[in-house]
């Protein structure tokens, strides 16, 4: 933890008109912060120098205004996350000095989406602010959701964000999968933190929020959001104290799993998934890809990225961001990127780069436990986060789509690990944390 200033008694927020300005000057840059954040690709623009886009000019100006409002507040600047950070940083220079430069750029995307978490971790500091961004998500994300399905419905490309070779809505992420686990991170953050708190309410929202992530047809999406929702009532339980009921409970799941899995396997299940595929165009373009061209494509990338793992010439990795470039250097029959966080941490940054993943994997499902026990947060966070282990649910989101997607630098992933950090910080009772 890196502080600006002593941890020193700090005065009432709001005790002064000026101070009352300062708060809200600060919350309106938080909920337009994260209000920015999936304008990746807004109305069919393409993605800035270097990849970058407005939720990047927002981060500026929130950075801006939390090391501002730290200093007047003296408050200290928490920097969450820092250590796999840096190892990963580490290891991503000399990967890049050992291959003549290759991947430099990515070295600093990998500290400026740090600073997505440092900043939330800092301003929700008091229980106010961290209301207030946990409704920012949950109700900004609802009238995304709305907006999307409303373009659907309606044939309007630039809100649906609809693909053009297809029928997966994208919204403004230029990418479905994104798309989705920004959804299913907003529906995860309702259950959490009961937002809204009428019960009739918050299943609407819910509601509308699973409708917007089946309309974006990830398949990925899907699998990681069902994953999530047993480990998180297995967490429950065991928060509960029904420990034995949880082990009772997983043991099903995984009989279940696995024998449905042994079942598909012995059954010819493609001329089914065809026909299911053929009724309407969004099931073709999500279950109708099981069989297809994509799951071959997907095989045949995560091939390529294996067999480029083996042949490495050093065990430094071969540059950030390199994969792409380096198929199309050794003729490789397919040319994409590693769609896989785990293997593209080992292979672009090597043994260190696969250090720094289990490092941040860790240290999040660490965080997680902490305000995941039964009387762990006080009143006030208590009351704001009633079922934090969702939160530990949620990761779990990130942990499954990265086996498919490169999930670990998604903007609005790192803002909801400031999140984490924030109650794990200041939400636990003072005896806990001692």
């Amino acid at each position: 933890m890196l502080t600006t200033a002593p941890d020193v008694a700090a005065p009432e927020v709001g005790s002064s008109p000026r101070g009352r300005r300062r708060v809200r000057v600060t919350a309106v840059v938080l909920v337009l912060s994260i209000a920015s954040l999936p304008m990746l690709m807004p109305f069919g623009m393409g993605p800035g120098p270097g990849n970058t886009a407005i939720p990047d000019v927002l981060l500026v100006l929130l950075t801006g205004t939390t090391l501002l409002w730290a200093t007047s507040q003296r408050r200290p600047v928490h920097w969450p996350f820092l250590v796999p950070t840096l190892l990963a940083v580490l290891a991503g220079t000399i990967a890049s000095v050992v291959n003549d430069g290759a991947g430099a750029l990515p070295l600093i995307k990998d500290v400026f989406v740090l600073l997505w978490a440092v900043c939330i971790a800092t301003l929700c500091q008091e229980p106010g602010m961290t209301r207030i961004a946990l409704r920012a998500y949950v109700y900004l994300g609802t009238l995304y959701a709305v907006l999307e399905i409303a373009g659907m419905a309606a044939g309007i490309e630039a809100l649906s964000g609809k693909q053009v070779d297809g029928a997966r809505a994208m919204f403004t992420f230029g990418d479905a999968n994104y798309a989705s686990n920004w959804f299913i991170c907003v529906f995860f953050i309702a259950r959490a933190a009961q937002v809204p708190r009428r019960k009739g309410a918050r299943w609407t929202v819910c509601a509308v929020l699973l409708t917007a992530e089946f309309l974006t047809g990830s398949n990925g999406g899907a699998l990681a959001l069902v994953v999530a929702l047993v480990v998180g009532y297995l967490w429950r339980l065991v928060r509960d104290g029904k420990a034995h009921y949880a082990v009772a409970a997983g043991a099903l799941a995984v009989l279940l799993s696995g024998g449905t899995v042994a079942v598909l396997s012995q059954v010819n299940v493609g001329t089914l998934v065809e026909q299911v595929g053929d009724t309407a165009p969004i099931l073709r373009d999500s279950i109708g890809r099981t069989t297809g061209e994509s799951t071959e494509s997907r095989g045949t990338v995560l091939n390529t990225t294996l067999t480029m793992l083996r042949e490495q010439r050093h065990p430094f990795g071969i540059g950030p961001n390199e994969v792409r470039r380096h198929s199309y250097d050794e003729q490789y029959s397919y040319v994409r990127e590693a769609h896989n966080d785990y293997i593209a941490a080992v292979l672009e940054r090597g043994f260190l780069g696969g250090v720094a993943v289990v490092t941040l994997v860790f240290v999040l499902l660490l965080r997680c436990v902490r305000i995941a026990r039964r009387g762990a947060l006080d009143r006030e966070y208590a009351d704001l986060v009633p079922h934090p282990e969702l939160f530990g649910a949620l990761v779990v989101v990130f942990l499954v789509s990265a086996l498919f997607y490169q999930t670990l630098h998604y903007r609005h992933g790192w803002a909801f690990f400031g999140l984490i950090a924030a109650v794990d910080l200041y939400g636990r009772r003072q005896e806990v944390r001692s």
